[in-house]
């Protein structure tokens, strides 16, 4: 896990996270021709649900903080409720790495692939 830690989460620019009714959601355009008949069915965007903490930790993917400054936030601000912190989280980051929601970066290089080590 140590591995990862200095590890740099960049949110993918066409993405961005909306509140609707409620609820957080991360807004991905649908721009592939492919996505045509789903356009039709359900609008220019697919809709990604997160609770509070996805939320957070979207926005805290900001491209300039690390992996630890990113667990160190959400523990201060959710306390005991994200442990096992680092677990979770790298989870949750390969999860929107995997979507292409986001990428990582080790200082100002982008690291491609859905896991640092080059990993599927």
């Amino acid at each position: 896990m140590e591995e990862y830690m200095n590890l740099v989460p960049v949110r993918n620019e066409k993405v961005e996270l909306r509140k609707i009714e409620g609820k957080y959601y991360l807004m991905v355009p649908m721009e592939s021709k492919l996505d045509f008949l789903a356009r039709k069915l359900h609008g220019e965007y697919r809709r990604i649900e997160l609770d509070e903490m996805g939320a957070y930790t979207w926005e805290l993917c900001d491209g300039r903080r690390t992996v630890k400054e990113i667990g160190k936030a959400l523990k201060a601000r959710f306390g005991e409720e994200v442990e096992p912190l680092y677990e979770r989280l790298m989870t949750f980051l390969f999860e929107l790495r995997k979507r292409y929601l986001i990428e990582f970066k080790n200082g100002s290089e982008l690291i491609n692939g859905g896991d640092p080590n080059g990993r599927a």
